[in-house]
């Protein structure tokens, strides 16, 4: 088996005007507007970024794919799940709000949102599956009303999967809270005592108050770890300023990545050839853009790749930034994960090849 994968360059830091016209010509250039039907709803997932990001992909980019739908007949839908830790995301009501102030409000990009999982994320469905880790995986049920789904992804970084590609907005996209706890579930914190020099920096950006620092402890300053209120998201690990937190990164950021794979084909194992990917390698920094804090870009702009195959269109995107960046940028980000334990793990469980053939659009 052999998955097409288009590819088109992007100069660095292009406008979004110039990336909407570049995202109309790669989906031009492929067959993949034939998956929308007339009269029928066409999702769109992408991620809105989070507070204070600046990551994430702009409104125009949407509104080319938007366009598209329209113009044959179908009925898009922008769609999203809300998140697992707190913040401006984890519920419909701040999400909605965020994502209006980001321009995805119906007036500027010409379709509604839609928060897939409900008010607090507990709209889903149990989704039998051929998977290692688990038989069966938790994804928000409204995919079940969906004639075909365009995903539009940023390729980054991430500190538990260390690419941040196609698969993981699957995974985490499209579970339901309880998919995404059983993904992060075996991910938890190691804090050096040695190192810990109790500044609170980890506790302020612990989204769910598992880390908490006390100031009135008999010993003094303690910071208090509650592992039951951890669900594994990394921010911990980020936000320290003295190398103090780890992680079991070998074992457990595998397991991560493994778990996400069998997520992400929960998500669109009832979609066979329905599902249209566009991986945005651009913007590239080393956390994901769920970080709100300082992200910087660490390199050039690559271009955009388009596929059927969320297996292949990851691979693709590692394949060529290896080529274009002459090192493994995602091994030198994060040189404790495998970057490619996703696809892997994916192609094992039938979510995709790691096989295709690359199409080069001018």
């Amino acid at each position: 088996m052999v998955s097409d994968v288009y590819f088109l360059p992007i100069s660095d830091q292009e406008s979004s005007a110039s990336l909407a016209q570049k995202t109309r010509a790669i989906l031009a250039a492929t067959p993949y507007a034939d998956i929308i039907q007339p009269k029928k709803i066409c999702a769109i997932k992408q991620h809105f970024g989070e507070q204070g990001n600046e990551g994430y992909l702009r409104p125009e980019i949407a509104k080319s794919v938007i366009d598209l739908v329209k113009s044959r007949g179908g009925l898009p839908l922008m769609v999203e799940t809300n998140t697992l830790y707190r913040g401006q995301r984890s519920n419909s009501y701040h999400h909605l709000m965020l994502a209006h102030e980001h321009g995805f409000g119906i007036d500027q990009i010409g379709a509604p949102i839609v928060i897939m999982d409900g008010v607090n994320g507990q709209n889903q469905r149990s989704q039998p599956i051929p998977g290692q880790h688990f038989d069966r995986v938790f994804t928000v049920s409204d995919l079940d009303f969906f004639s075909s789904i365009f995903v539009l992804t940023h390729v980054k970084g991430h500190v538990g999967a260390s690419i941040g590609g196609a698969i993981k907005n699957l995974a985490m996209g499209f579970a339901s809270r309880a998919g995404k706890l059983a993904q992060h579930a075996d991910f938890r914190p190691t804090i050096s005592k040695k190192r810990c020099v109790k500044c609170g920096q980890c506790a302020k950006h612990c989204p769910t108050g598992a880390l908490a620092l006390e100031d009135r402890h008999p010993e003094g300053r303690h910071l208090r770890v509650t592992l039951d209120l951890c669900v594994g998201c990394g921010e911990c690990h980020i936000a320290c300023p003295h190398d103090a937190i780890s992680f079991k990164w070998g074992s457990e950021g595998r397991l991560l990545q493994e778990k996400m794979a069998e997520h992400a084909l929960g998500a669109v194992i009832n979609l066979p050839g329905r599902v249209v990917y566009l991986n945005f390698f651009m913007h590239v920094t080393q956390q994901c853009d769920c970080w709100s804090g300082e992200n910087p870009v660490l390199y050039p702009d690559l271009g955009i790749f388009a596929s059927l195959d969320p297996v292949a269109i990851d691979r693709a995107c590692y394949d060529l930034a290896l080529d274009f960046y002459g090192e493994d940028i995602f091994k030198k980000m994060w040189p404790d994960l495998d970057p490619t334990a996703q696809v892997s793990h994916g192609e094992r469980i039938g979510l995709g090849t790691q096989n295709y053939h690359l199409q080069r659009v001018s």
